[in-house]
């Protein structure tokens, strides 16, 4: 298993779990070998398919499930619809799976069919977000997440000393869930102090192919901001970055969260998106794994588990890509630095 960089975790999990480390779930020699015996399914459900925070995550996943001997049922995307991914919540719930890993879109839409999962008797591991009425450790075995209040700080405070003083704007993802309210909150909570910093105008979303018409209204209705929070950074981030692009506010700066491709080449090329907070998803899905391996085998299992923050920009860009992305940053990328 790679190495999971946590550093010091400043935010609770869901419910208020205080942040464990990933050395809770490490598995022995003697419990991988009795997981391969043991003949178990899996079925992963995500949110949203088309990022590299998923791919990435994914990887980790089915990798370390191989190791372990645990076969992946299946995959499932659900693209931001709660109403989908409950239907692919209820058909697995028929399904002989032991085990489950999912992010929940929505923690109230969907608490039902991850109920239905529950009492079919799989075991359940959250990726960052936990059902409402959801109980650890009766009801799911853990969660496992990064430190999202952690990756809105960062943002909030790259956004504060590039703007310095002026108008800054936040757009929101406008449902019920955990992992961006922290992130926003953490932004907010440095925006807001900031003395010189005004936050003159806020936008939400629930579709992330929403967010460049809001940003141009935004944008358009508020012309003096300066900077702007997006809750993540691919899709939403990079069409508030578009629209920036498209106004000729060339002055507007960009912090975010998470990382892809995308939001690599913008930050590499002094694009709108200027910083982000990053994450550790291939870990991530290593991690979770782990927790499920314990389950199965009737181990005990943290209620939350965290991995750190990576402060991403322009001027750390090339030595913390091969800690996201697990490979060394293309030339697309590094070609922006030897111009």
């Amino acid at each position: 298993m790679k190495t999971v960089l946590s550093g010091n975790p400043v935010g609770k999990g869901p419910n208020g779990a205080s942040p464990m480390s990933a050395e809770q779930v490490a598995l022995s020699g003697d419990d991988i070998e009795r997981l391969r015996r043991g003949d178990y399914t899996v079925a992963i459900v995500f949110h949203y398919l088309k990022t590299d925070y998923v791919r990435l995550q994914r990887e980790g996943l089915e990798e370390r499930f191989e190791e372990l001997g645990i076969t992946v049922e299946g995959v499932y995307g659900a693209d931001f619809d709660a109403t989908k991914q409950t239907e692919v919540l209820n058909t697995l719930a028929e399904r002989d799976i032991d085990a489950l890993v999912s992010i929940p879109i929505d923690e109230i839409a969907t608490a039902d069919a991850y109920r239905n999962v529950a009492e079919s008797g799989t075991d359940i591991v959250f990726i960052d977000n936990v059902p409402q009425g959801f109980e650890h450790p009766t009801d799911y075995a853990g969660t496992v997440s990064s430190d999202n209040r952690g990756l809105g700080i960062f943002a909030g405070r790259f956004l504060r000393d590039t703007v310095v003083r002026g108008e800054v704007g936040i757009i929101k993802l406008d449902a019920p869930f955990y992992v961006t309210s922290a992130r926003e909150g953490g932004a907010r909570e440095i925006l807001e102090a900031a003395e010189d910093i005004e936050l003159v105008a806020e936008a939400g979303f629930t579709d992330p192919d929403d967010v460049y018409e809001l940003t141009e209204e935004m944008l358009v209705s508020n012309p003096d901001i300066e900077g702007l929070f997006v809750s993540w950074g691919d899709p939403p981030g990079m069409q508030a970055a578009a629209a920036v692009s498209d106004l000729g506010m060339d002055h507007v700066s960009i912090t975010t969260t998470d990382l892809s491709v995308e939001t690599t080449k913008s930050i590499a090329s002094d694009g709108p998106i200027i910083a982000t907070g990053g994450q550790f998803p291939y870990q991530q899905g290593q991690i979770e794994a782990n927790m499920i391996g314990n389950s199965l085998l009737a181990n005990s299992t943290p209620p939350f588990i965290a991995s750190g923050v990576l402060p991403i920009h322009r001027g750390n860009l090339l030595d913390l890509y091969p800690k996201y992305f697990q490979t060394d940053p293309p030339e697309e990328i590094t070609a922006y630095f030897n111009q």
